[in-house]
């Protein structure tokens, strides 16, 4: 477990990063694309006109104030720059500003978007709204004056922007009074710098506050996911280690139906299969052993034995009755006492069938009639659980019926026997190549006996096919019961 728990807090950290490496990329692109496309929407809005018409409405409302805001008091320009300023800030709004919808990306652009001027009618400066740091208001030359100076006409005009680092327009729009007299001109500049530049040199409110919220999300997300694997991984690590011990009495048992769950699932029953395999090997060991102790005694000291009898029966008869005579009786009984005594634990050594794995037993069952009948076998047997008596019982019963029925009516040459898992549940299979059974063989007591075996199993299904072309198939499958 001590090189399993770094690596679960690698994951704890990789996943962190993971969200941290991916904010900062999506908040980017997410706010990129959102400010191109309103950015394009907006500057839609202004080269259809919404700045010049926007002009046009102020500097009529400007001349119908004019008297009240510069008539009585030429001097005192503070009622012009209160106008203004009123002015900028109304076309500046979110809703219902300079285009209808888009005003607000101003702001996010922008912290001075536009900048405004009042021009008396000899071309002085009236009025002027404040810029800021990065720039300072455009203000229309006296050749565009002079150009835009044409008798009555109020009509805005558009002057040409000489900075292409920011979206420019210039618009200049003269007043005149009711009687034509020209009073001056209202000047109104957009300075708007694209989205890229705000991406990359300006830092509006939203950016900071979404990276933050995705850091804090990122953290917590990855600290959440990574503690919940992780502990399950733990209780993976911990179960795999016991086993790899050799004991297989610890189970994961994660019930989740995620992915983890259903490897944790696999996992247990890989456990299983690993306990009764190691159990079948570690049977068939120790009977091997047995036998081959077995064969040893029997090939060498109790045939010696039986050697040494014999020569004992030959010199009593050589010396008679005699006083040798009968110390030699004596050792003969002797001996055939060790032979006896020999011959039982020899009995004892050799094992039953019983004490044999289902799959050996089935193998020897298969075998010794192969054997009989002369016929071929073809084995594809796995290694199950052991099972209850009466099912293990049952299933042997079936295999002796079938085979016998084989022999009896079938007179095949080839035999296969097949017994598998599948998940919860363990089929066997035997098939020949033979005639088929008979029209009446279906209503056959041997046939009903299976039948009520294989279908008294837990879940026990059973299926006869039997055709002259393909012989006789005899399936038998349930589900297994696994003895923990």
């Amino acid at each position: 477990m001590s090189v399993f728990r770094p690596r679960l807090r690698g994951l704890v950290s990789k996943l962190a990063l993971f969200y941290l490496l991916l904010s900062l990329p999506t908040l980017v692109i997410v706010e990129s694309v959102i400010l191109t496309y309103e950015f394009q929407r907006f500057v839609g809005g202004v080269k259809d006109g919404s700045l010049e018409g926007a002009a046009d409405k102020g500097a009529h409302e400007l001349r119908q104030h004019w008297s009240q805001l510069h008539g009585r008091d030429a001097k005192n320009t503070l009622p012009l720059q209160v106008w203004l300023d009123g002015w900028i800030l109304r076309l500046q709004q979110p809703r219902g500003g300079l285009t209808p919808d888009e005003s607000y990306i101003l702001l996010e652009l922008s912290d001075v978007p536009l900048g405004a001027a009042i021009l008396g009618h000899d071309a002085t400066l009236l009025a002027r709204t404040q810029g800021n740091a990065q720039w300072a208001l455009d203000l229309p030359s006296q050749s565009e004056i002079a150009t835009t100076r044409s008798g009555s006409d109020s009509s805005p005009r558009r002057l040409s922007g000489g900075d292409t680092t920011f979206t420019i327009q210039r618009i200049l729009v003269p007043m005149h009074d009711a009687s034509g007299a020209h009073l001056g001109w209202l000047f109104v500049e957009l300075r708007v710098p694209p989205p890229w530049r705000h991406l990359l040199v300006d830092s509006s409110f939203e950016s900071p506050t979404v990276f933050a919220f995705l850091v804090v999300f990122g953290l917590a997300s990855s600290l959440f996911l990574a503690a919940w694997v992780t502990r399950r991984l733990s209780r993976i690590g911990r179960a795999a280690t016991a086993w790899s011990r050799g004991d297989f009495s610890g189970r994961i048992d994660d019930h989740s139906r995620d992915e983890i769950g259903g490897l944790s699932d696999m996992l247990d029953g890989m456990a299983l299969d690993l306990k009764g395999l190691l159990r079948s090997r570690a049977q068939l060991a120790t009977l091997a052993e047995r036998q081959r102790l077995a064969r040893d005694l029997h090939d060498t000291v109790k045939q010696k034995a039986f050697a040494l009898n014999l020569q004992l029966a030959t010199a009593r008869r050589m010396l008679g009755e005699g006083s040798g005579g009968e110390r030699l009786e004596l050792a003969q009984r002797l001996t055939q006492q060790i032979q006896q005594e020999l011959g039982q634990i020899l009995d004892e050594m050799r094992a039953s069938d019983a004490e044999l794995p289902f799959a050996e037993r089935l193998r020897m069952r298969a075998s010794d009639w192969a054997h009989t009948s002369g016929a071929t076998l073809g084995f594809d047997i796995d290694d199950i659980p052991a099972q209850a008596t009466g099912i293990e019982d049952s299933l042997l019963r079936i295999i002796d019926e079938a085979l016998s029925n084989v022999l009896r009516h079938s007179g095949a040459q080839h035999v296969d026997v097949s017994l598998r898992r599948t998940a919860e549940r363990v089929s066997l299979v035997i098939a020949d190549n033979g005639r088929g059974a008979a029209e009446d063989a279906t209503g056959g007591m041997g046939l009903r006996n299976m039948r009520e075996r294989a279908e008294a199993l837990p879940g026990g299904r059973f299926e006869f096919v039997s055709t002259a072309a393909s012989g006789t198939r005899v399936a038998v499958s349930f589900k297994t019961e696994v003895n923990r």
